[in-house]
């Protein structure tokens, strides 16, 4: 079948493609004649109702719809037994199904009315009755039913220039919309809804509810992310202070020792009465070694998530050690490491390095136990010295000291 404009309205056809053609039609591929079909109103209609003893009537329980069936009376006239037996085993070849998606269901449409197509099955394909006795004309009802009782009317190509764009299908029954999207910048997020439902790819990583593309575009935005947590580190009372008995985790390469206290603007490392730093004791560790501190628990589990954390190292000597680093460490619901961040000294005077590690252990010879997603030491354009400077060093003078020396005797030989 090639397009269905060229067949008589009295006929259908089956098993066509997504464009309408390579099918089958009633009249020139199979040739049957095709009687008067009346179209059903609606599918098969069923009825919840509960019977409630002692009450005068019941309780409607509301009502179900079913598959839609379509009678479909046909007539073939066969001159011959041969062409009887010919139009038989056409009929049989076409309309019974006996391969492995014995599941699918095929378009068909009538050409009184062919912009409308409908998808089923048949389920009933009764024994041809002679029409007269002495001829081979034959006639039988097939049956055709709808697991889904619509019709479809050709598919549209609908471009969305708004994001609150309504669009009203053409008939009289609610579908489900096919939405193709063809990114033409990069997106970190996409996503549509129709209703109550709706479907995201990625996430909104702006704070506010806007985004703006390349070209000036802005693009209003949904909620995407929901905070749980947002510390602003000038207090202990959400921190827990972790010692070798309470709350301690595995730290790589370092160990616990000292305290931690709180300014109004971060959380550091305490200080005693001198004014010192309480690191810990000297002499004790191999190791890096300072306090940690544990935030509480989240108020809800996800399993997604973003965090950000603002770490701030300073190296205050100048000289080639590796003096400090500062970490920050992901926990999971055991409370076990599964991530850090943090800032590094290394020694013989290279530059901190900064790092971002998923996994338990760090250690590079367990390199298939964790995932390195930066480690780097910042951009080397601002890795440089500054301008020499002269420095006058007060309650100093300069002293011009006068020596003394010998004079030299002058010295003559005689000539003998």
């Amino acid at each position: 079948m090639a397009n269905n404009d060229n067949y008589d309205v009295n006929t259908f056809d089956f098993a066509f493609d997504e464009n309408g053609n390579d099918g089958f039609n009633s009249q020139d591929d199979l040739g049957i004649f095709l009687n008067h079909v009346s179209k059903p109103l609606a599918p098969s209609i069923t009825e919840s109702f509960q019977d409630v003893p002692k009450r005068y009537g019941g309780v409607y329980l509301g009502t179900d719809y079913g598959e839609k069936e379509f009678d479909i009376p046909i007539t073939c006239f066969c001159t011959t037994r041969d062409e009887y037996n010919e139009r038989i085993k056409t009929l049989t070849n076409v309309l019974v199904n006996t391969s492995s998606d014995a599941d699918t269901e095929y378009p068909l449409r009538f050409n009184d009315d062919p912009d409308v197509t409908y998808y089923g099955h048949f389920t009933s394909i009764p024994t041809p009755t002679f029409i007269n006795e002495g001829v081979q004309d034959f006639q039988t009802t097939l049956v055709f039913m709808l697991a889904d009782p619509r019709g479809f009317l050709p598919q549209k190509e609908i471009k969305i220039t708004d994001n609150d764009q309504q669009i009203i299908p053409e008939g009289n029954t609610e579908v489900d919309p096919i939405i193709h999207i063809i990114p033409k910048t990069d997106l970190y997020y996409v996503g549509y809804e129709t209703n109550d439902d709706y479907v995201a790819v990625g996430y909104n990583v702006d704070d506010g509810d806007t985004a703006t593309d390349s070209d000036g575009n802005i693009t209003v935005m949904g909620q995407s992310q929901t905070q749980q947590v947002d510390d602003p580190c000038n207090s202990l009372a959400t921190w827990i202070q972790c010692g070798e008995d309470t709350q301690a985790f595995p730290i790589y390469k370092g160990e616990l020792d000292g305290k931690s206290a709180a300014t109004g603007t971060s959380i550091m490392v305490a200080k005693d009465k001198d004014d010192h730093y309480e690191w810990g004791s000297r002499g004790k560790h191999k190791n890096f070694y300072g306090p940690a501190v544990m935030h509480n628990g989240l108020p809800k589990i996800t399993p997604y998530w973003k965090v950000s954390v603002r770490l701030h190292h300073v190296k205050r000597m100048k000289n080639e050690r590796a003096m400090g680093k500062i970490e920050a460490y992901l926990l999971d619901n055991n409370g076990n490491v599964c991530g850090r961040m943090g800032i590094e000294d290394y020694s013989m005077g290279r530059y901190p390095r900064a790092f971002i590690q998923l996994g338990n252990n760090f250690d590079s010879s367990n390199s298939d136990s964790y995932l390195t997603l930066l480690f780097d030491e910042g951009n080397g354009q601002q890795k440089q010295n500054e301008a020499t400077k002269h420095v006058k060093v007060a309650y100093t003078k300069t002293v011009t000291v006068k020596k003394k020396t010998a004079k030299k005797k002058k010295t003559t030989k005689k000539k003998k």
